[in-house]
């Protein structure tokens, strides 16, 4: 008979990662103190911020991957909150709007969970005949 080795259990770098949010947030805090915005507005896309946008984006990913313990989830939260961001900047970012993109985060949240269980294949209303 010949043995299985014990495949060894992957380390996780929680610390890493909490030292790395908390870093990233006083970037943040930094640059929203000591940076006039007028000097990073056309950094490269105009009007996009585009030095605190990614700065934020990350520092949310980070907090976010935290609390979901989801790398994916994280980012699926985060994009939705930069949609929001750039149509406050463009000035379309209404309250309405807010809940519409968290309908849609939502919608997908749901939607990938039951994808994960089988729900969505089994109970279409509409799918291909199985015979």
């Amino acid at each position: 008979m010949e043995r299985r080795k014990a495949i060894p259990e992957r380390r996780k770098r929680y610390g890493w990662l909490a030292l790395g949010t908390v870093a990233v947030w006083a970037g943040v805090g930094l640059m929203i103190y000591f940076v006039d915005p007028d000097n990073i507005k056309d950094l490269i896309i105009p009007g996009g911020y585009l030095l605190f946008t990614a700065l934020f984006s990350l520092a949310v990913f980070l907090l976010l991957t935290i609390i979901f313990l989801s790398a994916r989830r994280a980012l699926w939260w985060t994009l939705g909150l930069l949609v929001f961001f750039y149509l406050r900047i463009n000035g379309l970012g209404s309250f309405l709007n807010g809940v519409l993109i968290i309908g849609i985060l939502v919608c997908g949240e749901l939607y990938v969970r039951m994808d994960k269980m089988g729900y969505t294949l089994k109970h279409a209303s509409v799918g291909p005949e199985t015979k």
